[in-house]
């Protein structure tokens, strides 16, 4: 019987790792498997060949479920602890699977996820020395491409790990027993994640730790990242912790890995982030943890302020607000990325959103969350604001990211007739200005009037 490798993910996974001259061990008959590991200089073992020559590598499935897979990893570690154990297991949280569950083209059933694997690797005292998934086919469903294409994308987005189909590991005892999981985020506890690094705006962290030392809401704890030691920093935090009672953690991370590294660092249920160049006023964070505690929001974000200085005296000019209006659009913030920074995230209501993993692309983190969650907007005054030396940059850092939208057709309708009102208010204002000036230029320069109206007439069009 022939069977094609590339259809058999685990053949292939064996036959990688296992070198000419291994000895591998088949805990299930695999005839195919068998006979390829042959030609290709190695030597299978049946349990009754293993008691003569230790296996270097041991092939076994999940396909019985997570409980046999447990007691069978336990079992042949704590037997063959030399050998490396070589796991293939289909992903029961993979979209293929939950579009076929919600299809009624396969029944429900629970199986083995990465989460579960890992954590059974992890209470077994097993490291993984090698992982591979193999990526989800399209098309598997009855459902229409764009419709399937869609639940893919939006599933993708929530949890990376459902665009595998099949998971493969290669273990090996630890020598000693990892560390436990870290603790489960602290209750109430809201972290600001605290980038010091650009040279711009270091003059300016004295003022932003005095600003978070006066904030309103505790308990807080204040996370600070610089591209390297930085006495300085930690003796401001000191100096200001007297005021505010906040504790404090020092991070070493370039720029691109800051926030990324801070959250992993965070302790909080709760998560904001921030910059040296930025002041928060005394009661920003508790509007924004009140606001997600009276609803069901996963984040909240408040009106900011970009806001120019000038000087060594920081002579302000103008303080300008963002966004503008009352309604918080997507497309806000990907214009300002300003908005980063005037944000808070409930992160006990993420589920298995990847935010550390997003927080690595830090100006499109925003954007990631609004895709999936809709935030609560604190309009009204600006509690925050982020203040720059030198010309304003103008637009966004980077390009749109591909993203697939959830929200509900309400929402949607009331975005378009919004655009549709402000659409009409602001040709109302071009007609009142054209019509203002026509009549003074008829009464004061009749000789001009022709060509203006003329002129007039392309504008309104």
């Amino acid at each position: 019987m022939s069977t094609d490798l590339e259809q058999v993910p685990l053949h292939a996974w064996v036959l990688e790792q296992a070198a000419p001259g291994a000895r591998v061990l088949l805990l299930a008959r695999d005839a195919v498997l068998a006979e390829r590991l042959v030609a290709a200089g190695c030597t299978v073992l049946d349990m009754a060949g293993a008691t003569e020559l230790a296996p270097t590598h041991v092939v076994l499935s999940a396909e019985a479920g997570l409980p046999v897979l447990e007691e069978t990893l336990r079992t042949v570690s704590a037997s063959v602890p030399s050998a490396t154990l070589l796991v293939g297991a289909r992903n029961a949280a993979s979209s293929t699977a939950l579009l076929e569950v919600l299809s009624g083209k396969a029944p429900g059933a629970l199986g083995a996820t990465e989460e579960t694997l890992t954590r059974c690797f992890s209470a077994l005292g097993l490291r993984v020395l090698a992982r591979r998934a193999v990526p989800c086919q399209p098309r598997t469903t009855p459902l229409a491409a764009g419709t399937e294409d869609a639940l893919r994308g939006l599933f993708a987005q929530l949890s990376p790990a459902t665009e595998a189909d099949v998971l493969l590991y290669a273990l090996a005892p630890a020598e000693t027993r990892e560390e436990a999981s870290a603790p489960a985020h602290v209750p109430g506890l809201l972290s600001v994640v605290l980038w010091a690094g650009e040279p711009q705006a270091r003059p300016l962290l004295d003022e932003a730790l005095f600003s978070l030392a006066c904030q309103e809401y505790q308990p807080l704890e204040l996370v600070l990242v610089t591209p390297s030691r930085d006495e300085a920093a930690r003796e401001l935090l000191e100096r200001y912790q007297s005021i505010g009672g906040y504790s404090f953690q020092l991070v070493e991370a370039d720029a691109r890995a800051a926030f990324s590294e801070g959250t992993r660092r965070a302790q909080g249920q709760y998560l904001a982030f921030l910059d040296a160049a930025c002041v928060v006023y005394p009661d920003h964070y508790v509007k924004l943890v009140q606001a997600l505690r009276d609803g069901p929001a996963a984040w909240a974000v408040s009106r900011a302020r970009r806001t120019p200085i000038q000087g060594a005296d920081r002579f302000v000019t103008h303080k300008r607000p963002l966004p503008l209006g009352e309604h918080l659009e997507p497309a806000h913030l990907h214009r300002e990325p300003s908005l980063l920074f005037a944000l808070a995230v409930d992160r006990s209501r993420l589920g298995p959103f990847p935010f550390e993993q997003v927080a690595e692309r830090a100006p499109e983190l925003p954007l990631r969350l609004v895709a999936l969650f809709e935030p609560v907007f604190l309009g009204g005054i600006a509690s925050f604001e982020q203040r720059f030396t030198g010309p304003e940059k103008d637009g966004p850092s980077g390009a749109l990211p591909e993203l697939r939208m959830l929200t509900s057709l309400g929402s949607v309708e009331e975005r378009v007739e919004r655009a549709r009102a402000e659409g009409a208010s602001a040709k109302g204002m071009r007609h009142r200005v054209i019509d203002e000036l026509n009549n003074r230029f008829r009464e004061g320069v009749p000789r001009l009037h022709g060509a203006l109206k003329s002129l007039a007439g392309r504008l309104v069009r």
